[in-house]
């Protein structure tokens, strides 16, 4: 009850036109208390996750705003995409709930994040750019405490922030703990401080570290790897135009060789052989070992994604709708799926069907089929290619260099489906946008 207590204070506070404060409120609930409150703690009868208070709290400031701001739904460019997307998402509803017979609640459960999109969006593009500036210094601090909380827990070798998968990494001939825990908004504000800090002189370079330290301290190579390909997009990208084209030339031929060396090991390995099988749908057939499979993560990743692909190949509707959205303790997922490739759940012992945390693709083909995945990343892209259109704008550029990040890691992570991957960009989107409107 507490929570709901909570939820009843922000949207009051957000009436009275204390909207920083509330939205504070609203992404503390979007991540599970900044990363330090389980969300069982905030699991009730009705509410399962801390996303749950923030859709109520969020529905409360458009059904507030509505009434206060005129042509507060008049549409633009990156609203009417949003609004195709529903259009889908109310068709695959309805075919969901009356073509496969999914219950309301398992419909709900899967998809009610997507809600974020155009609530978070409508509350954002209302508010003044001062506004939306201080809510991204506010939110930059908040991530700055975490990630030293998050740097604490490899120095001390216990949980702080909320409890997740743990194990070891070697560095130099040492043994670090490794945690997976870190903070939701680390990637989007690591590149903030780098190229749009709130600060300047030593409290720039501290802050700077910190998060640059918190984001590389989990060894994730993918992850690693995606931040220093960014750093080096975003370099380029600033260059003057013939030198633009002179490193992109020459980094153009480097990676055709590199393509060439690379594609040939690919072809001639296990690898190779082992993901035809599984797009000719020969999976049952192959010597599996789903833990050695697993130490190779990405031949899993790909493999994980093809065979989902190939249910929808071989189920025509599926293809434009998805395979359904219910949830992963459905006993219609038991009854309809049998994959073999997927993580093995520790209680029943039987393969993942639909939810994994290794790609996001897997999960959005299935979900919502080629059509639906598709409309997703419209969201998405238009969203990069205007950030790039506005690198100039140092907002623009740490947000697209954020968004470089994502479409790599969305190979190696659910990262796509997360609604802090889009809520901190609709932010971003509409300080640029405000800002080019100033100036017009």
């Amino acid at each position: 009850m507490i929570f709901l207590f909570v939820v009843i204070i922000a949207i009051w506070m957000y009436a009275w036109d204390y909207k920083i404060p509330a939205l504070m409120i609203f992404f503390f609930f979007i991540t599970s208390g900044f990363n330090m409150f389980p969300e069982e703690m905030m699991a009730n009868a009705f509410f399962s996750k801390g996303m749950d208070y923030a859709i109520l709290i969020i529905t409360g400031m458009v059904i507030i705003d509505s009434f206060c701001i005129k042509n507060y739904w008049k549409p633009d460019k990156f609203l009417w995409l949003i609004l195709i997307f529903y259009a889908f998402l109310t068709l695959c509803v309805i075919y969901n709930k009356f073509g496969i017979g999914i219950g309301w609640k398992e419909i709900i459960r899967t998809a009610r994040y997507n809600v974020l999109w155009l609530t978070a969006y409508l509350v954002f593009r209302n508010l003044s750019r001062e506004r939306l500036i201080y809510l991204m210094k506010c939110l930059f601090w908040v991530t700055v405490v975490c990630a030293i909380l998050y740097l604490l827990q490899i120095i001390l070798n216990i949980h702080i922030l909320n409890e997740s998968v743990k194990s070891s990494a070697d560095l130099f001939g040492m043994k670090l703990p490794r945690f997976y825990n870190q903070p939701d908004m680390l990637p989007i504000f690591t590149f903030m401080a780098i190229y749009f800090n709130p600060h300047k002189g030593p409290i720039k370079v501290l802050t700077t570290t910190i998060l640059v330290a918190a984001l590389l301290g989990a060894f994730h190579r993918s992850l690693v790897g995606a931040f220093f390909v960014a750093i080096a997009l975003g370099y380029v990208i600033q260059l003057p135009r013939l030198q633009k084209i002179k490193v992109l030339t020459v980094t153009s031929v480097f990676l055709v060789f590199l393509i060439v060396f690379a594609g040939y090991k690919f072809v001639h390995s296990r690898t190779y052989v082992d993901i035809q099988r599984v797009v000719s749908g020969n999976v049952v057939d192959m010597d599996i070992d789903i833990e050695d499979l697993q130490a190779s993560t990405f031949t899993f990743r790909i493999m994980h994604l093809l065979e989902r692909n190939q249910y929808l190949l071989d189920n025509p509707v599926a293809m434009f709708t998805g395979a359904g959205l219910m949830t992963e303790d459905s006993k219609l997922t038991g009854s309809i799926f049998d994959f073999d490739i997927g993580l093995i759940d520790k209680l029943s012992e039987e393969t993942v069907q639909l939810d994994t945390g290794d790609i996001s693709y897997s999960i959005l083909f299935m979900r919502y089929g080629y059509l639906g995945t598709l409309l997703v990343l419209s969201l998405y892209i238009f969203l990069m290619v205007y950030f790039y259109k506005n690198h100039k704008d140092p907002v623009g550029l740490f947000s697209f260099m954020y968004f470089i990040v994502v479409i790599i890691i969305s190979f190696f992570s659910h990262i796509l489906i997360l609604p802090i991957s889009f809520l901190m960009p609709l932010i971003t989107y509409n300080i640029v946008r405000k800002n080019k409107l100033e100036y017009e």
